[in-house]
């Protein structure tokens, strides 16, 4: 009586992607034979479930979809520095039973390791080419330096914030102790200021790599920033494995030019469960749809004993009016990698939100299909977003 467990899913795997382990068992002969199987999450019993071989004597068990209605991410825009996303990711583990028998009952169990699961949804090529050490910021990660960020925006290209702007940073860790790093640099390349900070820990943290946000939570100041033309991120594992522990060191540059028009950036839930942003500077237009609610009555009215035809007297009446805001978000020239993830992450991410000074305000992206543009067949790229407000209007019924 033994059950083999013979796959687990990465420590770190997404949620909406296949979250699968598979085992088998040497009683798979005995009558009435069958697997239960127990999902624990955080270290609670989620759900039992019934599995019967499905290969000769191998079954398999795919959690996510149990898992991935379990999880959720928040824009949590509070001030701080760094943002344990705990409800982002779950411990998952199970436990496998073989049942058999007449009447059928659980005869013996294995239990297997936890897996992290996080809210990420990945394309079937990225998943099967997934690696959690990628992003893994440890020191007990061989790939270190130079694990990336929670964000596929196109490293060959800069990436800018103003000032006044909001920007995030989310990665995986696995390590007992992290640290945040910021550097600031003039136009020449040369250091301005550098802080190092620890971070709040746990396994999917979101750093606010805001400026605003690091002048709060930092010795670095407002001056220091007008003094600079980029600064970089960085975190580094300091657990006291055996490597380095270092991630990439994101470079973001500072948005000081003088744009034209009222500038518009969104935030939006990339497929790793963390937040990207982008910023359009041409100009934006605001329309709206306006239904009304009609109904007919009968014509004329009675005036003493004649039944009279008056011109006041109308027949539809309209009793009230519903307005729905659309806004119409263009970009800047673009280059096709930016394009290629500014559509592929932005329309097909479930939660928008339109940055308003100090709020974010949800929005819903209604551009139904994307095209992947091409330089040398669209010549110069632009990219045209239209948004709906998520809050309508309603009259008045009378």
């Amino acid at each position: 009586m033994a059950i083999t467990i013979y796959q687990n899913p990465q420590k770190f795997t997404p949620a909406t992607n296949p979250v699968v382990w598979t085992f088998d068992s040497d009683q798979t002969g005995q009558v009435n034979f069958s697997f239960i199987v127990e999902l624990y999450l955080r270290g609670d019993l989620h759900s039992t479930h019934q599995v019967f071989p499905q290969f000769n004597i191998l079954a398999k068990f795919n959690a996510s979809e149990s898992i991935r209605s379990y999880l959720m991410s928040s824009l949590l825009v509070d001030g701080t520095l760094t943002t344990n996303y705990f409800e982002a990711v779950v411990n998952a583990s199970i436990i496998v039973y073989e049942k058999y028998g007449d009447p059928a009952v659980p005869v013996s169990s294995t239990a297997t390791g936890e897996s992290f699961v996080f809210n990420g949804a990945l394309r079937h090529p990225e998943f099967i080419a997934w690696n959690y050490e990628d992003y893994n910021v440890s020191t007990n990660n061989l790939e270190t330096p130079g694990v990336k960020f929670l964000t596929s925006w196109p490293r060959s290209r800069k990436f800018f914030c103003g000032l006044y702007e909001n920007t995030f940073l989310g990665f995986i860790t696995d390590d007992t102790s992290v640290d945040v790093r910021i550097r600031l640099y003039n136009s020449t390349g040369v250091l301005v200021i550098a802080e190092t900070i620890p971070l709040t820990l746990g396994k999917v943290i979101v750093v606010d790599a805001s400026p605003q946000t690091i002048i709060a939570n930092s010795s670095i100041t407002l001056i220091d920033f007008q003094n600079s033309f980029y600064y970089e991120v960085s975190c580094r594992a300091t657990g006291g494995g055996v490597y380095n522990g270092a991630s990439e060191s994101f470079r973001i540059y500072l948005d000081t030019e003088c744009h034209r028009y009222e500038t518009h950036r969104l935030h939006w839930l990339n497929k790793f469960g963390v937040w990207d942003a982008f910023t359009f500077t041409l100009v934006s237009t605001e329309s709206t749809a306006v239904t009304g609610g009609v109904y007919e009555r009968e014509r004329g009215v009675w005036k003493e004993t004649n039944y009279t035809f008056p011109l006041y007297q109308g027949e539809k009446v309209t009793y009230s009016k519903r307005a729905e805001d659309i806004m119409t978000l263009n970009s800047d020239w673009i280059t096709e990698e930016i394009q290629h993830w500014l559509v592929r992450e932005l329309y097909e991410s479930p939660k928008v939100y339109l940055e308003q000074g100090n709020a974010f305000e949800p929005v819903n992206v209604v551009n139904a299909n994307y095209d992947l543009k091409q330089r040398r067949k669209d010549g110069l790229i632009q990219e045209v977003v239209q948004l709906q407000k998520t809050y309508t209007y309603n009259s008045q019924l009378n």
